[in-house]
């Protein structure tokens, strides 16, 4: 007895869905797996920022160097230098707005 083409059809739709489903499974886990690491690996930068921060001479602020990383700037003295002078500018602005509201 002859088996209609459709059930072959059927038949082979399943076993590749099946192959599809196991493949997005195993593609999710390595996700997983890689997004567990990056945080690791973000973690440790962070923490290597903050130490170098600290480590250099004139103290620099280890806030302000993962602030740069956070956009993506190059941690460059420059860069900090700017962050340091905007920073220290909204300071003085926020004082002098709290002294005008007394």
């Amino acid at each position: 007895m002859a088996v209609p083409p459709s059930v072959k059809a059927i038949a082979l739709l399943a076993v590749l869905a099946t192959i599809a489903t196991l493949v997005a499974y195993f593609t999710y886990l390595r996700l997983r797996r890689t997004q567990a690491l990056l945080k690791k690996a973000q973690a440790a930068a962070e923490e290597a920022a903050r130490a170098a921060a600290l480590a250099a001479p004139g103290g620099i602020d280890p806030e302000i160097v993962l602030a740069i990383l956070n956009q993506g700037l190059p941690p460059t003295l420059d860069n900090v230098y700017m962050l340091t002078q905007q920073r220290k500018t909204a300071e003085q602005a926020q004082a002098v707005a709290a002294g005008e509201r007394r």
